[in-house]
């Protein structure tokens, strides 16, 4: 198998762990809300909740985190020197992060069910920012090749750290001021 067969299912695992990574903490937050609807309302919309929750996880997330793993793994197989490199340090902690991130995830789907979960709906909407962030930077890595890309991206990560944060803020308090 060539380099490319690798870095080409490298890349559609991670943009489909990513699409995961980014839509299932957005289910929590919506989870998470239905805890406050009155009467039926509240118990369907868990039950349904839920059940999106389990089958993003385990169905699209998960595979998807192992595809990213295989073309890596393949990619770093066929170019062993790039384990040499700083860029590739930073990046494969970033990935150890994510995969962090993940297991988290698959934790707090139980834990939403059971009505366990203390967080809340601001905290998620924080938490569902960070992916985003360690995006930002593992891909100016990849595509620099040198820890250059990661300064840039560190500016990057910061102005959009302080955007997201204060975006979540002006919306929280939107939907506070909002009569329902």
């Amino acid at each position: 198998m060539s380099y490319l067969f690798f870095k080409a299912l490298h890349i559609i695992g991670f943009v489909s762990w990513f699409a995961g990574l980014f839509y299932i903490v957005r289910l929590f937050v919506y989870h998470r809300e239905a805890w406050e609807k009155p009467g039926e309302e509240g118990p369907i919309l868990r039950r349904q909740y839920s059940i999106m929750e389990k089958r993003l996880y385990n169905i699209i997330q998960t595979p998807a985190m192992i595809i990213t793993w295989i073309g890596g793994i393949g990619m770093l197989i066929l170019n062993p020197a790039w384990l040499q490199m700083p860029w590739m340090h930073v990046k494969l902690t970033l990935v150890a992060g994510l995969v962090f991130y993940h297991i988290t995830c698959g934790r707090m789907i139980r834990k939403m069910e059971l009505g366990t979960l203390s967080w809340s709906s601001f905290r998620l909407r924080l938490f569902n920012e960070l992916p985003t962030l360690v995006l930002i930077a593992i891909v100016m890595l990849a595509v620099w090749k040198n820890l250059n890309g990661l300064w840039l991206g560190l500016v990057l990560l910061l102005g959009l750290g302080v955007l997201f944060f204060i975006a979540a803020k002006l919306y929280k308090r939107k939907r506070e001021q909002k009569p329902d």
